[in-house]
């Protein structure tokens, strides 16, 4: 069964992030704290970036550029 993920859940977000990086079997780290929404974004995404930021040891920053 599929569970209904919301724009407001910064976890869901963080471990999509994080898995998309390092994939479906790596360890799952702490959950950071969810910081604060920034304009046009939702807590999911800042989780999915802040999951992205773990996975690879850089800021979103360096990432894209």
């Amino acid at each position: 069964m599929h569970q209904l993920i919301t724009d407001g859940d910064f976890k869901a977000g963080f471990e999509a992030g994080f898995r998309a990086i390092r994939g479906k079997v790596a360890a799952l780290p702490a959950y950071p704290a969810a910081p604060a929404t920034k304009a046009n974004m939702t807590p999911y995404l800042m989780g999915v970036r802040k999951g992205i930021e773990r996975a690879t040891g850089k800021s979103i920053d360096e990432i894209t550029g």
